[in-house]
């Protein structure tokens, strides 16, 4: 009977330890998400923002964000702006469909986290590291980050805008399965 009850707690410890590790994965709430960009003499939005996000506060090692954003999304609210961006002396949207971002790292700060990857905009890749935080309230949660790119830097030349673009992420997520 003792060697019985020593087998159920160290199954239950292992099982237990296992849960903890387990990364909770995040579905991105489609329509309600905001990827917003504002330079001088430019703002708007994107949106056909999909991939996976592997996020646990307790496990930020293993945790992980691997999206991309549809660039012919964008959206200035001037259809003329749009199709300017939408150029081959822009974005180039017919050879470069996407705006890719996946995470190298992830660390907590003293105000959230923080997280640093690699960007791909227009075919060029440059390392970007920025702070967000993460609320999360049952099956649900929202990541919320801000940072600034020089569009220059990803090859999207144009006069009349300004050279630094600031970013900001609103993503509500949910999750079904935790318990």
């Amino acid at each position: 009977m003792k060697k019985l009850s020593l087998l159920f707690i160290i199954i239950s410890l292992t099982l237990s330890a296992y849960a903890a590790m387990r990364l909770t994965d995040w579905q991105i709430v489609d329509e309600i998400y905001s990827i917003t960009f504002k330079t001088k003499g430019a703002k708007g939005s994107f949106k056909g923002l999909k991939g996976t996000i592997h996020f646990e506060e307790a496990n930020l090692v293993q945790s992980s964000f691997n999206v991309a954003v549809e660039v012919n999304t964008i959206n200035t609210g001037i259809g003329l702006k749009n199709k300017h961006a939408l150029a081959e002396d822009f974005f180039d949207a017919a050879h470069y469909p996407h705006i890719h971002f996946s995470s190298s790292t992830i660390s907590k700060s003293d105000s959230g986290f923080v997280v640093s990857g690699p960007l791909t905009i227009k075919g060029i890749t440059k390392e970007i590291t920025f702070p967000f935080s993460f609320e999360r309230a049952a099956h649900n949660g929202v990541f919320k980050g801000t940072f600034e790119i020089n569009r220059n830097e990803y090859n999207l030349n144009k006069k009349g805008i300004g050279e630094i673009v600031k970013i900001d992420l609103h993503v509500p997520v949910k999750n079904d399965t935790i318990q």
